[in-house]
């Protein structure tokens, strides 16, 4: 609300060069909230998903509790994907808002064009983990983690300093991402008062209709999702979603499932989940 209120006193109170010039200063604080977020995403996967394994113990273990896991993402998954494509047929979001591609949109239509499924497989694997975690392909160290935690998780007593060390890694981890958390009200006011600043009010009704669709998916979505919850918790799907729906709300308006990871954690944990079945499905 502030940056709507502070992006509109610029838009009709400043000439348009220096609207553009205190708007690109502005999106400064978006920048430096999304960098922060990004900063931490290779170290808390990798800490919290090599702990997680190595506590489930075994691979007889890893096998079941990641099977079932793997199950429900790929049913989810397949659910979200064709009721948008349901969705996006029945309701034609952004017939008439006349937008143009960018040179960025291009390129990207370019690389995914070109990119198979044999690329994607070798995508997977990581040349180098140090290469992986610096430009942050989180797949790639998915895929090392997951090696590395059924490796200590096979040696057993040999592999127990290695395990504390990252769990404590993952406490300093999950606690920084605390910290990067009280940047977010900054970086969205950033990002809203720059828009505002340069488009006016009117960029808020243009998306309105778009958005409202976008909004009514997730709703659909939402309620499939918690239809499924109910098979399975019956009335205690209350009690889930009492705990949960702070970190929900949080990842909601930062677009940001890594910033909530500690909170929701928690909150699995008082629900009544085994922590080492959470701290390995979770971040997985």
């Amino acid at each position: 609300v502030l940056g709507i209120i502070v992006g509109y006193a610029m838009h009709t109170g400043m000439e348009e060069a220096a609207r553009k010039e205190v708007a690109a200063n502005l999106k400064i604080l978006t920048e430096v909230f999304l960098r922060l977020v990004k900063m931490i995403i290779a170290p808390l996967v990798f800490s919290t998903l090599v702990v997680g394994i190595a506590k489930l113990g075994d691979m007889k273990t890893v096998g079941r509790v990641g099977g079932r896991a793997l199950l429900w993402f790929m049913s989810a998954s397949l659910i979200s994907l064709l009721l948008g494509m349901v969705l996006v047929n029945f309701l034609q979001p952004g017939v008439g808002l006349q937008l143009e591609a960018s040179g960025d949109v291009a390129d990207v239509i370019g690389k995914t064009q070109s990119f198979t499924l044999k690329d994607f497989i070798a995508h997977l694997f990581p040349k180098s983990i140090v290469e992986a975690m610096a430009t942050n392909e989180v797949l790639q160290i998915v895929v090392f983690s997951l090696f590395f935690g059924v490796a200590c998780a096979s040696i057993g007593e040999y592999a127990k300093p290695v395990v504390k060390l990252l769990e404590s890694v993952s406490h300093v981890i999950l606690k920084m991402v605390g910290y990067v958390m009280n940047f977010a009200p900054l970086g969205v006011f950033g990002a809203i008062a720059a828009v505002i600043a340069i488009h006016g009010l009117g960029v808020l009704s243009t998306y309105a209709v778009y958005i409202g669709q976008f909004y009514l998916g997730l709703a659909v979505l939402w309620v499939i999702l918690l239809g499924a919850g109910f098979l399975f918790l019956g009335q205690r799907m209350k009690e889930l979603l009492r705990r949960i729906v702070q970190p929900v709300t949080i990842a909601f308006s930062t677009t940001s499932s890594e910033a909530v990871m500690p909170k929701l954690m928690e909150e699995l944990e008082r629900f009544g989940c085994k922590d080492k079945v959470v701290s390995f499905v979770l971040p997985l």
